[in-house]
């Protein structure tokens, strides 16, 4: 079989089929379809990005092996077998770190959705403090690059599927920035159309998002790593109770 230059509607019935398969063996004795399908136009696809990025993202490692990834980990729920029915790429600066992550470059490719995101999806606990301070205190390069026609061609905000459940410690439910502070994670994400996704255009299409996703994850490298210079800490509601409150006077 031919290798394949791009992802076909084959790669999705591929993946399909996988998803059904309750034999570990069958990705082995499928090895050849498998690598002409997936593999190779990942490959592909994540050679031709990292080559338009590397002036701008130069050091981020792009991935060399491991591509289009679909068999689950050991401890797999046997109901569901041993494959899956999408495969993902991750692309980020290296980091030693066990409790952090550091800003991503992500594609995800299923037999019924695609899309394109980044930004900082599981940041560790001082990660967190950090990026909420800035939120706090001086939010204004993400505010700028949100509302910045560029980016929002391609992204329309911040991803909100994960909220704290109830407000973040030691910030107040008035402040102006709440849904911000709320989030534990800060990144964005949209769908590429399943048009582009199984085209030769899928490159120019990831590396135009990227493009965009590199300047949040610039904006977050710097929260993550350094603290906002101090200014007028935004009271919280007990504050502003506590300073209008006026106390009893006695006389002894």
């Amino acid at each position: 079989m031919p290798t394949q230059t791009s992802f076909t509607l084959a790669s999705v019935k591929f993946l399909n089929k996988a998803a059904k398969q309750k034999k570990v063996e069958w990705l082995e004795q499928n090895k050849a379809e498998y690598q002409d399908l997936l593999v190779e136009p990942m490959r592909e696809l994540m050679t031709v990005v990292a080559r338009e990025l590397r002036s701008e993202a130069p050091a981020y490692r792009f991935p060399k092996m491991g591509f289009a990834r679909i068999k689950r980990g050991f401890d797999y729920d046997q109901g569901e077998g041993p494959f899956r029915n999408w495969f993902h790429t991750s692309v980020s600066k290296p980091t030693e770190s066990r409790y952090d992550g550091l800003p991503n470059l992500y594609f995800h490719f299923s037999d019924n959705d695609y899309y394109s995101a980044g930004g900082l999806y599981v940041p560790g606990a001082n990660q967190t403090k950090h990026i909420r301070k800035w939120i706090d205190q001086d939010p204004s390069a993400l505010e700028a690059l949100l509302k910045d026609p560029e980016f929002k061609k391609r992204f329309k905000g911040l991803g909100v599927e994960r909220v704290l459940k109830t407000k973040p410690r030691d910030y107040p439910v008035d402040h102006p920035r709440f849904e911000w502070l709320r989030l534990s994670a800060w990144y964005v994400w949209r769908y590429i159309t399943p048009k582009q996704a199984l085209s030769k255009k899928l490159s120019d299409v990831l590396v135009a998002d990227w493009r965009q996703v590199l300047r949040l994850n610039q904006i977050l490298d710097k929260y993550i790593t350094t603290w906002p210079k101090a200014i007028p800490h935004h009271p919280s509601i007990n504050e502003k109770v506590e300073k209008t409150r006026v106390l009893p006077t006695f006389d002894f």
